[in-house]
């Protein structure tokens, strides 16, 4: 660490859209005392200092949206800090109430759910019926609605306490947690429904003017893609594990 300035080195991975950011903040080591989780400083710097390679990771589809940022010797001035030195953690877990806080499950999950229903109106089921006539998918599909109508509430409950100028608190957890299983729920039973037409996979489908003519139904050209994409849903803002602790302990004190 330089008199002004910090001198950063080391790498950041899974980091969504760097390819295209002009600024990233890092939680940085500044101190080897005291708790793990002291001794962190939070960083706010331009990307296009010198000493920053972005390299891609590319996702099962093909897509790039992930990427791993590498530090060397990145001299970042010292006013880039937010908050006291060694106090990163503490700035990190108030974003972190706001990251979980904002992620808004409800809508797509919704979106998604009267999509399948459409696709279950023509989606061979057995017998000579639809997949809506199966009891089996419509229990599946009715377990889904009752537990988006449930996080809606925790949401709008969030949302409320937002606008009065509160923190999200433990209930951003309790929504993150349930939401992002909820989503998963819904992408899965969409992928069963559609059957091997989730297999195609054809993203230039979706391009404005490209005339290109879907080979599935359109609801199948990305299924693929969202599914597997929406499989990190129950580990990126804090995985599922460590939102069950923090209810356990902040919303159950156990």
């Amino acid at each position: 660490m330089a008199p002004r300035d910090y001198i950063v080195n080391g790498a950041k991975i899974w980091t969504t859209g760097a390819h295209n950011a002009d600024k990233i903040f890092c939680l940085v080591r500044t101190s080897n005392e005291g708790k793990r989780q002291e001794g962190i400083s939070f960083l706010l710097f331009d990307m296009n200092l010198p000493g920053i390679t972005v390299e891609p990771i590319l996702m099962f589809s093909g897509d790039h949206e992930l990427n791993q940022v590498f530090f060397d010797d990145v001299r970042v001035p010292k006013v880039n800090r937010i908050g006291d030195e060694n106090q990163g953690w503490t700035v990190a877990k108030y974003l972190l109430e706001f990251e979980r806080g904002g992620i808004a499950y409800t809508p797509p999950v919704k979106a998604g759910l009267r999509r399948l229903v459409d696709i279950s109106r023509s989606a061979a089921g057995g017998n000579g019926k639809t997949l809506a006539d199966d009891a089996d998918f419509r229990r599946q599909l009715a377990a889904l609605e009752i537990g988006v109508m449930a996080n809606e509430f925790t949401e709008k409950r969030v949302m409320s306490a937002l606008s009065q100028g509160q923190n999200p608190g433990s209930a951003s957890s309790m929504f993150k947690l349930r939401g992002s299983e909820l989503l998963q729920g819904m992408l899965e039973l969409t992928m069963n429904a559609i059957g091997g037409h989730a297999a195609v996979y054809q993203p230039e489908a979706f391009i404005p003017g490209n005339n290109v003519d879907p080979i599935a139904p359109a609801h199948g050209v990305v299924a693929t893609s969202k599914y597997f994409n929406q499989r990190a849903a129950t580990i990126y803002a804090g995985s599922s594990e460590i939102q069950r602790t923090i209810i356990a302990k902040h919303v159950l004190g156990l």
